[in-house]
């Protein structure tokens, strides 16, 4: 998979830390690139241009595009050219099927709006608190602030790392983010390494960037009130300000604390293994690496940010929000071994549970794998309530029409299929909350399976239907072997999945020979559509401009594809199914404002019952088609 990964301040992490800005969304944008790339993966960094002379260079079989350097350019013009400029050329030249950034900027919303205009898929990860705080803390300007926003709404998925942040989104923002951990470094532990002599190192870190925001005068009043503790502190100075010339005397005069300074990736395992805990001063953090690095190593640590309480929870140390508070519990933790080892065997863990590598980055290629998916099946689960009234209730809505007719059709092809088997198996592919079940079981002796996308509807339909096993999975992926089952049964499903021609072909794979393929899809060429699409081209526009002078979000579409007949006839043939049957339903003006019009529902059901053997006029006028497709014997 071809994924474009957009983090300006990158480069030096990934050539040596030589330049730039390193910090927590660097660190993770190697760890990420790195592993994706063993996988097989062709994975491209957009950076700034901080070394080297070729515009595209590769570094361990990566591909960096650079754009312009930050100090090109002429103030205030820059922001447009050759900033923006820049990343466009360098967006069009990764050329990739999906594209990711991490962390609050500009850059966010300057990505979402190429992704929307090039219909590429694009995920926004929260790199801390901040980023899901109304007030934006870390934004510096309105432009910047209004970008940002305009790539958090418009991303078609959003990760936090913790529970909390997914919090913040859904009520700041009513975004609904997915949760994945953060990876840790694997740790590089010396061969003499014991994780219980920590206790007898007696020394406390502090590793961060010297940042206002990371309140290193905390530690340095926390030192001078135990003269007995060494205190060590990491990490470069990230903050010119006066805040800086203030504190950096302080620091390097204290007698009991050792600054180091920046210093390699490659020395930090040293440090690790030599500290007995670890300490966070900070105002607000997402979910710092520097946690899963002591946590590696078997280190506890006393901080003010504990993520979703997990610290507290998991007894990984102590969680601390005052600084007079710190000293106490310091000792509480150097001073009884067994309280230490405690906290250091949790730590680690909690760590190999929770954050190892190859179970993190699984996750993280699943979701570029099945970015397609997620807004269908957000939209899913929040129709999972309402699902079973399009089944139960009749002529309600065209909407209700088209899935009870549907249903109808597909019950009269599945009474027709002759088979051998007693009980034959059934797959149906997005079965939904599973109202389809009880049609399909009275069409034959069908032994049913279903599977979904939207875990919602799954539960709904374990709930309604235990006989029947029904699981969540996607239908570009089916869980089964090969030819598994004599009849598959897909209805409104289709439609949804930019990748149908991969669920056809699973749908072929799992089918046994001369199985039995019954699927819907939308009729591009029905008149009925064909005005919805004029009426579309009118409206659309004028509520987009009336929901931004409002200052309403815009909601965003799912993915839904139309077909016209032949076309789709020609991709099943191409996959070895000949056609067995067609049947077409639904006859009416799909206007949202005319669902439940009486006059509509009435021509619809009317229309139903005159054309049900026009079949030319039929292909004109049908919203719906269902077809019956049989595999051909190989």
């Amino acid at each position: 998979m071809k994924i474009c990964i957009v983090a300006n301040n990158a480069y030096g992490a990934l050539t040596g830390e030589e330049s730039g800005h390193i910090g927590g969304v660097e660190r993770q944008t190697a760890l990420l690139t790195e592993w994706l790339m063993a996988r097989g993966h062709q994975v491209s960094i957009i950076t700034w241009n901080e070394g080297g002379e070729e515009p595209v260079e590769y570094i361990n079989d990566i591909k960096i595009i650079k754009l312009c350097k930050v100090s090109d350019g002429l103030p205030i013009l820059r922001f447009f050219i050759p900033r923006w400029s820049s990343l466009i050329t360098a967006l069009k030249k990764a050329d990739a099927e999906v594209y990711y950034h991490n962390c609050a900027e500009y850059v966010t919303g300057q990505v979402a709006l190429w992704c929307k205009q090039n219909n590429k898929p694009f995920i926004y990860t929260v790199a801390s608190d901040a980023d899901c705080d109304i007030k934006l803390p870390n934004l510096k300007s309105k432009r910047e602030e209004y970008l940002f926003k305009y790539g958090l709404t418009h991303a078609s998925l959003v990760i936090t790392q913790t529970k909390a942040q997914q919090v913040l989104l859904q009520n700041n923002y009513g975004i609904s983010a997915e949760v994945i951990n953060m990876p840790g470094t694997p740790p590089r532990q010396t061969p003499s390494f014991n994780r219980n002599n920590l206790f007898n190192n007696k020394k406390v870190i502090w590793v961060g960037r010297l940042h206002k925001v990371k309140r290193i005068e905390w530690l340095i009043d926390i030192a001078n009130k135990m003269p007995d503790i060494l205190f060590e502190v990491i990490g470069p100075i990230d903050d010119k300000s006066d805040y800086i010339n203030e504190i950096l005397p302080r620091l390097t005069k204290a007698n009991n604390i050792n600054y180091k300074g920046k210093i390699s990736r490659l020395d930090m395992p040293d440090i690790y293994q030599n500290a007995t805990i670890l300490c966070c001063t900070s105002i607000y953090e997402g979910f710092p690496n520097t946690y899963l690095e002591a946590w590696s190593y078997g280190v506890p640590v006393i901080t003010t940010i504990d993520p979703d309480d997990i610290i507290k929870d998991k007894q990984l140390g102590f969680h601390v929000t005052e600084k007079d508070n710190f000293p106490e519990h310091i000792k509480k933790i150097m001073q009884d071994k067994e309280k230490w080892q405690l906290a250091s065997f949790n730590s680690q863990k909690y760590y190999l549970e929770n954050h190892d590598q190859e179970h993190v980055m699984k996750k993280f290629e699943n979701v570029f794998q099945n970015i397609s998916s997620y807004k269908v099946k957000n939209h899913f689960n929040q129709q999972s309530d309402i699902w079973s009234n399009y089944y139960k209730n009749h002529a309600v809505t065209i909407s209700h029409l088209d899935l009870q007719h549907r249903l109808i059709h597909c019950q009269n092809m599945l009474a027709r299929i002759s088979l051998i088997q007693v009980t034959p198996r059934l797959l149906d592919i997005g079965c939904g909350s599973g109202d389809s079940f009880s049609a399909i079981k009275t069409s034959g002796n069908w032994r049913i399976e279903g599977i979904d996308i939207s875990n919602k509807m799954v539960k709904e339909a374990n709930l309604a239907y235990p006989d029947i096993n029904a699981q969540v999975a996607n239908a570009i992926a089916l869980p089964f072997s090969d030819r598994t089952f004599q009849v598959v049964v897909s209805l409104g499903v289709l439609e949804y999945i930019p990748e149908y021609k991969q669920a056809i072909r699973e749908a072929s794979r799992v089918l046994s020979p001369q199985g039995s393929l019954i699927i819907s899809i939308p009729n591009k060429q029905s008149i009925f559509r064909q005005l919805r699409r004029l009426e579309s081209m009118i409206t659309i526009p004028l509520k987009n401009l009336i929901s931004r002078k409002k200052n309403k979000q815009k909601n965003e579409k799912i993915f839904h594809r139309q077909w016209h007949q032949k076309a789709f006839i020609d991709v099943l043939q191409q996959q070895q199914f000949y056609i067995e049957n067609i049947e077409y339903c639904t006859y009416a003006l799909l206007s949202p404002k005319l669902e439940e019009a009486t006059a509509n529902i009435k021509m619809c059901q009317w229309l139903n019952k005159k054309l049900s053997n026009k079949l030319v006029l039929n292909k004109f006028l049908a919203n719906t088609i269902i077809i019956h497709a049989r595999v051909i014997n190989s």
